[in-house]
């Protein structure tokens, strides 16, 4: 496979926006409302050599798939195409987790597993996909993934429809599978937005971001967040 250089989001990295109001974005308000919603957990995973030298990765995904936790869904992971040592699982569950006492024993577990491969603490987000589940975008050979966060200043409703138009032009062009996107209801990264979109290979969402629909649905949606990172994942089922 040939990389590119920059990803065609490289730019969305370097926009930060200094912001004044801390009033408008209510994001975190969702998260009351949100119990019974189905979400995607993404772990983000800084490995070290273990995680490939070691099956204790694989040991963590099958105590999860043989647990009996309520709403547990399909998975998957992968490692970042441009950066590999950082390893992406990604966990469907048709309601948020439930803190229960066997959940509390089954997380322990995994987190020594996890704790043996990674050299820092993982990160953890719930996000709640719309359309659910995402399953489109991990069937693709790439899944780019977006992780935003969204100014407090911006009108949600309004970055809302700029999300749905800048992802609609997706969907009719040679090479995307599908997309998918939803706020992180989780209150640590309330203010973030996550959106999925599925690739035959990273060349053809080059040639989509020349396109005229994609320079002019991604405008406003650059104006709307403070930052952005994203990256490519060859995802498999786990």
């Amino acid at each position: 496979m040939r990389k590119s250089n920059i990803l065609p989001w490289e730019y969305l990295r370097r926009a930060t926006y200094k912001c004044k109001e801390r009033s408008r974005c209510s994001i975190g308000s969702r998260n009351s409302t949100m119990s019974n919603t189905p979400v995607t957990e993404i772990l983000t995973l800084t490995s070290n050599d273990a995680m490939k030298t070691t099956p204790k990765f694989q040991e963590a995904i099958e105590l999860l798939r043989q647990s009996t936790l309520e709403g547990l869904q399909q998975m998957y992971w992968g490692d970042r195409v441009q950066q590999p040592g950082i390893r992406q699982w990604f966990i469907n569950w048709d309601r948020r987790p439930q803190r229960s006492e066997s959940a509390v024993a089954i997380a322990a577990q995994i987190k020594e597993k996890l704790g043996a491969v990674v050299d820092s603490p993982p990160t953890r987000r719930l996000v709640a996909f719309n359309p659910y589940p995402p399953s489109k975008c991990f069937a693709a050979p790439f899944t780019e993934v977006i992780i935003s966060t969204v100014k407090p200043e911006t009108d949600l409703n309004e970055f809302s429809k700029i999300v749905d138009a800048s992802l609609e032009v997706c969907h009719d062009f040679k090479g995307c599978y599908g997309t998918a996107w939803g706020y992180v209801v989780d209150p640590e990264h309330a203010k973030e937005v996550v959106l999925l979109l599925g690739w035959e290979s990273p060349e053809h969402h080059v040639a989509f971001m020349k396109t005229e629909p994609a320079r002019v649905t991604t405008a406003p949606y650059v104006e709307g967040v403070e930052d952005s990172t994203v990256f490519y994942v060859q995802s498999q089922d786990a």
